[in-house]
């Protein structure tokens, strides 16, 4: 085994058989050499080195060991000194027959030493007999668990082997206390001993033995980090070198598993008994050695003190500030069995409370205990969960509250308990506060929840779709006297506007009686509440420019930890987005998922992501906006989503339409929604992306269908606001294809007029699919101001498909030059948005019996304009022979370029490209 930093103690003790083997004997008055030093820190080792030195010098050795399990054995450690001296069998029968005699006197005498001297004499007799025969070592190691009668002996001869070669090595761990303090006194007489004490090893130490178990490399990463945790005590470095290997994956810090555990175990149980229950008292506790609790907790008298425990005799573990290393702790807790934790958590908790503690310092305590049978131990609970729902730290609240609920007797208490868990569990997994929101509703039903308490887990029902449940404990809890309490009816006020945003039809047939409130300060609350959603409308309804600013203020205020404000928040942001203020939207989707994720918050983070789709969407950046929509997706499951799944769910529809990943999008299609869906806005994006699906997939009545859908909805819960679902635009692209071009023109005019000025994105649209049902002229102005008003609010993918149908437009207009312009920037743009083809809108034919022109033209990622015209062409079914005569080519040059076009869209025949470009030829 590796003598790290042990090489300067070795040479003392090997000085000091110099000085035995030294003709005239050794020259110092001191035979005792004693090696002293922590639990673990290699003394038996340098002692099993310096014997083999003595032993290959040719001097006669003396060797015992001593223990605590035979420390109350009478002249055990003499017994094993006899046994390895060099004896003949009459002297060592002889010998033995004495120290059998020895022992019964010491039996008999119940610790009268008087008694005893005269057999400690003959025995320490005997012992001197052996010394005078030639050069000796007798060595003791852990001669602190020495038995008092061979601490005698070895006291007897030590004061008389003064001129005789013999030398007396012992080792020893310092102790809080000695087992014996007289006899071990007098034995270790300063006048006659050296001492060499052994300390923990440095920092370089300890790299020297990682070094030698686990190599070199490995060695000087992990090193410093190992002597942190270890604090240079050689047995702990070893079992971290051990676990180290034993890991499975590599690793750049130290593994402190199994090995490392025993090894903790092993010196706590080498140290003294006061060292033990020290460590289990400040691995519970966690707090200094010197903090208020620990005495009480390991047990000692008001007038003791834990002075004795320090790095000496806790083998290093413990220092004035506690376990050295979490990882100490950890290994003391596993060693404990789970009554012993039980029991010094409950004390924990019993004196911190009686102190006044903070309930988030008790808390931990009162979940390791058994049983919560105090009327103040579940209320503590609560109200460090509620502490630490404010703080952010979601995953220990609920391992809080699901600690109090389980054993809480009090119904009343139980109730807010669960309120509070609801909550908690919502923040990480929504589906998972599902189960208490049956026991809140009771609890409302039976007056033990008033407003305050109820109004999270009534937005969880109205998050999860169970509407009417929502209602039924509102109107419960109107009938109460909680309308009268400002505070209680602020709650209702809010949860209510909640309920008839998410639900706008139950602002229909909800009998709303005004609550008597006229509280200046709860109206502001409520009016602070309440802001996001009145920022939304303002938006919605009226265009309200203005409410952009608000939205900053607003936002700079919010922190996602209040639960308030997470819905505040999307509100406003939901503003932004509607205001075509994308920029800022996409800048605060960014902060406050980056706080969610920070606060480890999954749904409110979930949500957030989605909106930052919603932004990618709108800028046409459609892979973007595909990827967050997944990511948000994937952050809960579709149970977990409840209704506001209408929100990821429909963009990535969106998203997946516009890339033409059919196969995905028909996948997302099959995902399970609630069906309360379609009773929230949320629903109406789901209706307006599915009806986008089956447009660009050629079923153009589905998408009506769909459409006209969103209208009535819209219409029944008077949320007719072509901001929110442009249903009107939509309706009227599915009736164009259909050939119904006046119920078309007729659509989109009425949208027009609905628009207000700031309605930018929404009327840029709505221009481009008036232009379908024009011609001429009127078709390019009505386009060029689709342009203009989508250049302005940032959507890429919308100007692309202006931009195509421009083209198309100034093509058909005998404007070359603009119409190549057009198609180069709606290329370009359709590259941005990783867009593989765009298709423009052609004209309404004026009779639904006429077929689509052949002026049509599908531009197609990578393709120039002229061979997107060629491609476009052949897909619809034209000969080489026509398209040569159409373009003013000879047909060899027209097959080149198919040759061109196969290869670069990976296609092989006419069929599989009228597939690709979305034409049946």
């Amino acid at each position: 085994m590796t003598l790290s930093e042990r090489d300067e103690h070795l040479d003392v003790l090997t000085g000091r058989l110099d000085d035995l083997l030294r003709p005239g004997g050794p020259a110092t008055t001191a035979p005792i050499t004693v090696v002293s030093g922590p639990v673990g820190v290699g003394k038996t080792t340098l002692l099993q080195a310096f014997v083999r030195r003595a032993a290959e010098a040719g001097v006669a050795v003396l060797s015992a060991s001593a223990s605590r399990a035979e420390r109350t054995v009478p002249l055990e450690v003499v017994r094993q000194l006899v046994r390895t001296a060099p004896l003949t069998d009459a002297t060592r029968d002889r010998v033995g027959r004495l120290i059998d005699r020895g022992a019964l006197a010491w039996i008999e005498a119940d610790d009268d030493e008087e008694r005893c001297a005269s057999v400690t004499a003959a025995i320490g007799g005997e012992l001197l007999e052996l010394a005078a025969r030639g050069q000796l070592v007798v060595t003791v190691d852990d001669v602190h668990h020495a038995d008092v009668p061979s601490l005698r002996c070895l006291d007897y001869a030590a004061r008389r082997v003064a001129g005789l070669a013999v030398l007396i090595v012992l080792t020893e761990s310092p102790r809080t206390r000695p087992w014996h303090p007289t006899a071990y006194a007098e034995l270790m007489q300063p006048a006659r001993l050296r001492r060499v004490r052994l300390p923990l090893l440095s920092p370089t130490g300890t790299y020297r033995i990682l070094a030698d178990r686990v190599g070199v490399p490995v060695a000087r990463t992990i090193a410093d980090e190992a002597h942190r945790i270890s604090g240079g005590n050689p047995l702990l470095v070893r079992a971290l070198a051990d676990d180290h290997l034993a890991a499975t994956g590599r690793t750049d810090r130290p593994v402190a598993g199994e090995a490392f555990r025993e090894a903790v175990l092993s010196c706590l149980y080498r140290c003294d008994h006061l060292v033990l229950t020290t460590a289990r008292a400040l691995a519970v506790a966690e707090e200094p050695l010197h903090g208020p609790l620990i005495p009480h907790l390991v047990g000692l008298r008001p007038e003791s003190n834990l002075r004795a425990v320090d790095p000496s005799t806790s083998a290093g573990l413990i220092t004035g500030g506690g376990l050295r290393h979490p990882a100490v702790g950890q290994a003391v807790l596993d060693g404990m069995t789970t009554e012993e934790r039980a029991r010094l958590h409950r004390a924990a908790a019993i004196l911190l409370h009686a102190d006044s503690a903070p309930p988030t310092r008790i808390a931990p305590h009162l979940v390791g205990t058994d049983h919560l049978n105090e009327p103040w131990m579940a209320q503590t609970l609560l109200d460090a969960g509620e502490q630490l729902m404010l703080d952010g730290e979601v995953e220990t609240a609920r391992r809080f509250l699901r600690r109090a609920n389980r054993d809480c007797a009090d119904e009343c208490l139980r109730a807010r308990i669960r309120s509070a868990l609801a909550s908690a569990e919502w923040r990480v997994d929504p589906q998972a506060a599902v189960p208490h929101l049956v026991g809140v509703a009771t609890a409302v039903r039976a007056g033990h929840l008033g407003s305050r308490q109820a109004a999270g887990p009534i937005q969880y029902l109205l998050w999860h779709g169970q509407v009417d449940r929502a209602r039924e404990l509102i109107r419960h809890l109107d009938d109460r006297a909680d309308g009268v309490d400002p505070r209680s009816a602020a709650e209702l006020l809010v949860t209510r506007g909640w309920m008839t945003t998410l639900y706008p039809a139950v602002a229909a047939y909800t009998d709303r009686g005004p609550l008597p409130v006229r509280d200046p300060l709860t109206l502001a609350r409520v009016k602070r509440r309440l802001q996001g959603i009145t920022m939304l409308g303002s938006v919605l309804e009226r265009g309200d420019a203005a409410v952009v600013e608000d939205a900053e203020r607003v936002l700079t205020t919010l922190r996602l930890d209040d639960e308030a404000s997470i819905w505040t928040a999307v509100c406003v942001v939901v503003a932004l987005i509607y205001a075509d203020r994308l920029d800022l939207a996409e800048e605060w989707c960014h902060r406050l998922t980056d706080t969610a994720a920070d606060r480890r918050h999954p749904t409110p983070s979930a949500v957030v992501r989605a909106l930052a789709a919603a932004v990618a969407a709108r800028r046409g950046d459609l892979p973007h906006a595909r990827d967050l929509a997944e990511e948000a997706l994937n952050r809960l499951t579709p149970k977990g989503w409840g209704v506001f799944i209408g929100i990821p769910l429909s963009v990535r529809l969106m998203a997946l339409t516009g890339l033409h990943e059919w196969d995905d999008a028909a996948q997302c299609l099959r995902t399970a929604v609630p069906a309360a869906l379609f009773e929230t806005p949320f629903g109406l994006l789901y209706l307006h992306a599915r009806g986008g699906y089956a447009l660009a997939s050629g079923n153009p009545d589905g998408a009506l269908a769909d459409f006209q859908l969103c209208g009535q909805l819209m219409t029944a819960w008077r949320l007719d606001l072509p901001a929110l679902v442009p249903w009107r635009t939509e309706a009227a692209r599915a009736l164009l294809l259909m050939g119904r071009r006046q119920q078309a023109e007729k659509l989109i005019r009425e949208q027009l007029e609905l628009l207000r000025p700031m309605h930018a994105r929404c009327r840029g649209a709505a221009l481009r699919v008036l232009a379908s049902t024009q011609e001429g002229p009127e078709r390019i102005r009505h386009l060029r101001g689709a342009v203009r008003l989508l250049r302005q609010c940032g959507d890429r993918m919308e100007l692309a498909r202006a931009l195509t149908d421009l083209g198309q437009a100034y093509q058909q207009a005998g404007d070359l030059r603009q119409a190549r312009n057009a198609s180069r920037a709606a290329r370009t743009l359709a590259e941005q948005c990783s867009v593989p083809a765009l298709r423009p809108a052609a004209p309404g034919p004026r009779d639904s019996s006429v077929e689509a022109t052949d002026e049509t033209m599908v531009l197609v990622t990578g393709l120039s304009d002229a061979e997107s015209r060629v491609a476009t062409l052949a897909a619809q079914g034209h000969t080489n022979r026509e398209i040569a005569e159409k373009m003013f080519l000879t047909v060899s040059a027209i097959e080149q370029r198919l040759t061109r076009i196969y290869r670069k869209l990976d296609v092989h025949s006419r069929s599989e490209l009228a597939a690709r470009l979305r034409l049946t030829p």
